[in-house]
């Protein structure tokens, strides 16, 4: 599977991330099938911003009535990593999924931008797989710019 988006909307996010370093930043992909439309940038307002993200419910309500409006779905979370690699971190995979190991969003794309180096941002993009028993699973997915 892979996540497309435009490169309008690839430089948004880097943007983004390089604007809110050296905290995380956060948002929402928007869209149909693995096409994003729009690009939903989000609040961080986790008690530790330099190191995990939450985003501001306010900015999250916006964005799933949006959704509702124009018929899309949720495609991704996205956030960054401002000093470690692209790979959701033991808080980010722990905060995927409920008490049960099931994902919160299944079927969702998570996106992380590191600026590990600042010059060279890495991007990639995971599906987290829960079975319910304990057992978590970090897929790979193809980040797709056209």
């Amino acid at each position: 599977m892979a996540v497309r988006l435009t490169r309008a909307q690839f430089q948004q996010i880097l943007a983004q991330a390089h604007a809110e370093a050296p905290l995380e930043c956060c948002g929402l992909l928007l869209g149909r099938g693995d096409a994003v439309e729009e690009v939903f940038p989000g609040r961080n307002v986790d008690e530790t911003p330099r190191t995990r993200y939450v985003m501001d419910p306010r900015d999250e309500l916006r964005a799933f009535r949006l959704m509702d409006e124009r018929g899309w779905d949720l495609i991704g979370i996205y956030h960054s990593h401002p000093e470690t690699e692209a790979y959701p971190s033991a808080t980010d995979q722990a905060r995927a999924f409920d008490e049960k190991s099931r994902p919160l969003f299944p079927g969702t794309c998570y996106m992380i931008v590191s600026l590990r180096e600042p010059g060279d941002p890495q991007v990639r993009a995971f599906r987290l797989h829960g079975d319910g028993d304990g057992k978590t699973r970090v897929d790979p997915e193809d980040v797709v710019v056209t």
